[in-house]
């Protein structure tokens, strides 16, 4: 399955479970009775659960424990300081470096003999900006690699994806020109991406697109390149390489010292950074640049740093997916080469600062390099936000819209009425068109993608003449009006995966997935998702329109995006801390470019991939006027002088937007520029579960490069919910003189009531996370040209902790009771499951967020989730070892066999929805229910909150294959990372009955701090004789991560479990305000490089 995906899924129809009453208990579940404490709630546990309807494997999805013999690529991390990390602590000159180089080289092959003694093969090697291999190995043999004293660490290759009249302007890019002078003269831009089209007239071209089609890509042809423009590059890839092809010989790279893009991505991203212009006739534009440029007549707009040099690295092959290894190998390269800014519009969801890419920007970073990346394209989930744009000193891009408030629309008239959709390339509408639902299956199968020009073409009687409809998921988005055009359709429409409108793309002059040219005369309409769910009913009334014709008229509509965060930016926070990512915006819907092979015609794409480089510009327009500035002060200055007005942003979201937009002007003229702690720029107070009040301090520094001091009032202000926290600056009043540096100290402090108020962690569930955000102002008392107000945003994910701990069990042969009791200072809801499955502490540090410690499974009756009263509802619980921060970043296998026969019928996973429904992680983890052909039986939102260690995982028995009268199977547990493919946990196997449960369990109660209730569990001797369990999990997703969030309670008779509490239960704890609390623990910054500057 690819790491890196983007966004889709459905939802549907919400469900809780109930609390089952105590007459139940002689069909062996549960009941619960109040103990003689304070204040317990019987009643449903705040974690619904939603069944997913329309689900459909459309991304060709198979669960990793259908596939247990794999190898697995990755990076050693290897024992001693890269180049670029020696080259940060003293200056070294070329031979110094070359030595340095050829040392690591030394000191690297006896890793590389054992690597091949293991059966693997070593891809590459890093000795600049890191230092280690890229290798090929069997998956067993990851341990005995890791405990090699020179291999520091492993670490997952990631596969990673490709992730401006109209938008340089808006960033101030003119105003920058005219005003100060600067316009990138002197600095080199390096673009790590498709390769650049050295050819067209946007980068310094010919703009004939012959010069093109007869240059060989393979080879440097004598005075072909480098060129006046692009002065430098190297191809990495070659044109045949995919990381994520079925081909094993396309996953190979075959490097050659031509960077010729033939994609067109890489390209487009040049012309944005860095485009000089092509003028309406076709030539090129030779300045002069200043407030006036855009006043011309512009084909292709300049880029934002117009007169900045570009060195071009390709790391993508033709079409496809890249791997890391070879991201890092390019780094290596644009370190090597002089570099003074990176742009690399690519990434990985799921992004943490300790990934090589990530570790790779920086040591970039140390060593003088500027490096700028998108976010992503993964849609506003908590915790997707990908690398290398994670790294601590990189700046990360978010996307908004920058294009016009209205665009261009067709009123569709059904049969059962008028429909508004977005004409998305403002083609010519005909007048009317039948309609052909394009389908996985016919006649009723669920609507397709249109991912192929086989799929158009497999539809019964063809699609000539037809307006086609297809649905978002997979392939770019305009890929499947090429493909609709090439099968004869007269029009393409898109049904979108959320409730808004798809974004405009302008003319589409290209396949955006294969970079080939091709003109799309033929509209490409857009509606607002989400189909079967009754979110809208745009997709489903054309749907029902199948086969029927439809009149279309061209009107305008307003664009509700205008301003507005794209609906395909990868929200924040970073994975692993909870560090503020994205850091900024720019603007990424609908930018034109360069068009790859056309000499002088443009091309418009959306992302965060555009959005990167229009930041990578602005960064070579401050890093031209202050030569002196090392990266982390250019970084602060773009961060500072963000615009979060409503002028530039509707709705702003620090979480999703970092900063604000990038204000180009004021970062390129401001003299003084805020930094925080490790070059991270914003202030992180990490995931903390709290106990208590809390207070935590940061330093926030000034520096002032001007000629005058400055004085400055600062305050701290929340942005949304503060969640009762308050924030404090101290002093709140500096006074910064010439070349001097001032600290302060930002403080956020939540009181014990506050802690005791905060929402519960069930409520930071499937994409959703509570964070406490806001931003520090410091305002000028004397503003003017060069003395601006500054901002620093921060960032903290708090949450109160209960600790629900059970009892002494009691009770007769056939029926115990399990007191439980909340001595925490949160309130806490117990939930109770057999325990089935226990597994040690085995998997690799890091990765232990997969790490399994116990399992369980619960029956509830089938009308609680909807069901038949003859059915039955599952619940599977597994508990790890140690959090993660997102559960969308692991897979949970849990294979079921209804029959005995020793092989698996059904499958639970739990994993990211989108990576089911579209080939694309959108940060909402799921179960769904799969045969072992990928088939979809049935999908439900699962409860598995951010930050947390316990999954439960719903399925319908019948969804399974059981029933009355053949209801015990068997279920195994395995877990795996999807950051890491090499790594997975496999608790065992166990059984249960579906009907016939051996001990009662389902049950729930809601309890305050010093509350208590006991639980009252059927256990059925004759069945547990055939079903052997070792107890009951009391699961609380409030208590501490790990063993905390579900202690294991053994039957009599067996050895007590360390988590239980055998004894009384202890009394609850006082909660204390910070005035009054010693000590006072700290929130954590985990993770952050650096922390002390």
């Amino acid at each position: 399955m690819k790491r890196h995906y983007r966004s889709c899924g459905d939802r549907g129809e919400k469900l809780k479970r109930r609390r089952l009453l105590a007459a139940s208990v002689l069909a062996g579940v549960s009941a619960l009775t109040l103990a003689n404490i304070p204040a317990a709630q019987a009643e449903p546990p705040t974690s619904g659960f939603e069944r997913l309807d329309s689900v459909v494997n459309r991304a060709g999805f198979r669960p990793a424990a259908l596939n247990p013999d794999r190898k697995v690529r990755v990076i050693l991390q290897l024992a001693g300081d890269s180049v670029g990390r020696q080259a940060a602590t003293e200056r070294l000159s070329s031979a110094a470096r070359a030595d340095a180089r050829s040392a690591l080289e030394n000191r690297q092959n006896p890793v590389r003999s054992a690597v091949r003694g293991l059966g693997g093969t070593v891809n590459l090697d890093y000795q600049d900006a890191f230092n280690g291999l890229s290798v090929t190995v069997p998956a067993s043999s990851l341990d005995d690699l890791e405990a090699r004293d020179d291999v520091v660490a492993v670490h997952p290759v990631r596969e990673v994806k490709r992730e401006n009249a109209a938008g340089v302007p808006f960033i101030e890019g003119p105003k920058t020109w005219g005003d100060l002078g600067r316009t990138g003269k002197g600095v080199k831009v390096a673009v790590v991406d498709t390769g650049v089209d050295y050819t067209h007239a946007q980068v310094g071209g010919s703009g004939n697109p012959a010069d093109f089609e007869n240059n060989d890509g393979t080879t440097v042809e004598p005075g072909t390149f480098p060129t006046a423009k692009v002065v430098g590059g190297f191809d990495f890839a070659g044109d045949e390489y995919d990381a994520g092809s079925d081909d094993p010989a396309r996953t190979v790279p075959k490097p050659d010292p031509d960077p010729l893009d033939c994609n067109g991505h890489g390209s487009h991203v040049a012309g944005t950074a860095a485009g000089n212009g092509v003028l309406a006739d076709g030539s090129r534009f030779a300045g002069p640049y200043d407030a006036d440029t855009p006043s011309r007549q512009f084909k292709i707009g300049p880029g934002v740093a117009p007169e900045a040099d570009i060195l071009a690295y390709r790391v993508f092959g033709c079409e496809g997916s890249a791997n890391d290894d070879v991201i890092v190998a390019a780094l290596n390269q644009a370190l090597k080469d002089g570099a003074d800014v990176v742009n690399m519009s690519l990434g990985s969801s799921f992004g943490r600062a300790t990934s090589p890419d990530s570790v790779a920007v920086d040591t970039l970073s140390r060593a003088g390099v500027t490096v700028v990346a998108s976010a992503g394209n993964d849609g506003p989930g908590a915790y997707i936000t990908g690398s290398p744009a994670a790294a601590t000193r990189g700046i990360s891009v978010a996307a908004l819209d920058a294009t016009s408030p209205t665009v261009p629309a067709a009123n569709l008239t059904l049969p059962d009425g008028n429909l508004l959709a977005r004409n998305n390339n403002g083609a010519e509408l005909p007048p009317e068109l039948p309609v052909a639902v394009l389908r996985t299956s016919y006649p009723n199968g669920p609507v397709a993608l249109g991912c192929s020009v086989d799929e158009f073409r497999n539809f019964p009687g063809g699609v000539e003449g037809k307006l086609v409809v297809t649905v978002r998921g997979t392939c770019a988005r305009a890929a499947r009006a090429v493909y609709g055009q090439q099968a004869g359709a007269a029009g393409v429409l898109m049904v979108n995966t959320d409730t808004s409108y798809p974004p405009f793309e302008g003319p589409i002059n290209e396949n955006p997935d294969t970079g080939e040219p091709f003109e799309v005369t033929i509209p490409f309409l857009g509606v607002r998702g989400v189909l079967g769910t009754g979110a809208t009913d745009d997709g489903d009334r054309l749907v029902a329109a199948d086969g029927q014709t439809v009149q279309l008229a061209a009107t305008e509509a307003p664009n509700p995006g205008y301003k507005s965060m794209a609906s395909f930016s990868s929200g924040g926070p970073r994975s692993g801390d909870s560090a503020m990512k994205p850091d900024v915006t720019a603007p990424g819907v609908s930018v034109v470019s360069t068009g790859v092979g056309t000499g002088t015609e443009p091309a418009t794409i959306s992302g965060t991939s555009m959005a990167s480089p229009m930041t990578a510009g602005a960064a070579a327009l401050v890093a031209q006027a202050h030569p002196d500035w090392n990266p982390e002060m250019i970084k602060g200055a773009l961060i500072g002088t963000a615009n979060a007005t409503a002028d530039k942003i509707n709705g702003y979201e620090p979480r999703l937007a970092g900063s604000g937009v990038v204000d180009t002007r004021k970062a390129t003229a401001t003299s003084v520029v805020a930094t925080t702690a490790g070059g991270l720029g914003s202030l992180a107070y990490g995931a903390d579960e709290l106990t208590r009040g809390v207070a935590q301090s940061q330093s926030l520094s000034l520096r002032n490069t001007g000629t005058r001091p400055v004085t400055y009032d600062l305050a701290g202000a929340f942005t949304g919910n503060a969640l009762g926290a308050d924030v404090s600056v101290s002093p709140s009043t500096v006074t910064v003189q010439p070349g001097q540096r001032v600290s302060t100290r930002v403080t956020l402090s939540l009181s014990g009531s506050d802690v005791r108020n905060l929402p519960a962690a069930t409520t930071n569930n499937f994409g959703v996370v509570n964070v406490v955000r806001g931003v520090v102002t410091a305002t000028p008392r004397t503003p003017g040209e060069g003395v601006y107000p500054l901002r620093v945003p921060f960032q903290a994910v708090p949450q109160g902790l209960s600790d629900v701990r059970t009892g002494k069990v009691s009770g007769g042969a056939d029926e115990k009771q399990i007191p439980v009791r909340n001595s925490g200072a949160h309130a806490g809801v117990a939930e109770l499951y057999s325990w089935g499955l226990s597994d040690p502490r085995d998997v690799v540090a890091g990765e232990r967020d997969i790490d399994v410690r116990s399992a369980g499974v619960a029956s509830v009756p089938g009308t609680d989730f909807g069901g038949e009263a003859s059915d039955r509802g599952l619940l599977f619980a597994v508990n790890n070892q140690e959090r993660w921060s997102t559960p969308a970043s692991t897979e949970i296998d849990i294979e079921i066999d209804n029959n005995g026969d020793g092989t698996t019928d059904f499958i639970v996973v739990g994993i990211d929805l989108g990576a089911i429904t579209a080939g694309a992680f959108d940060g909402r983890f799921a179960s769904v229910i799969l045969k072992p052909d990928g088939t979809v039986v049935g999908a439900w939102e699962a409860t598995a909150p951010m930050n947390g260690s316990t999954a439960v995982l719903p399925a319908l028995a019948s969804e399974v294959g059981l029933a009355e009268g053949s209801s015990e199977f068997t279920y195994t547990v395995t877990t795996f990372s999807l950051l890491n493919s090499g790594v997975s946990d496999s608790a065992g196997s166990a059984k249960w009955d579906s009907h016939k449960p051996p001990v009662g369990t389902g049950d729930t109660a809601t309890l305050a701090p010093g509350a208590g209730a006991t639980f009252t569990a059927a256990v059925d001797q004759a069945q547990l004789a055939r079903i052997p369990v070792r107890g009951w999990l009391v699961v609380a997703f409030d208590d501490r991560s790990g063993n905390g969030e579900a202690d294991t309670v053994r039957l009599p008779g067996t050895t007590a479990d360390p988590r239980q509490v055998t004894g009384s239960l202890p009394d609850a704890p006082k909660l204390e305000d910070p005035q009054t609390a010693v000590p006072k623990p700290k929130l954590p910054l985990e993770g952050v490089t650096n922390p002390g500057g």
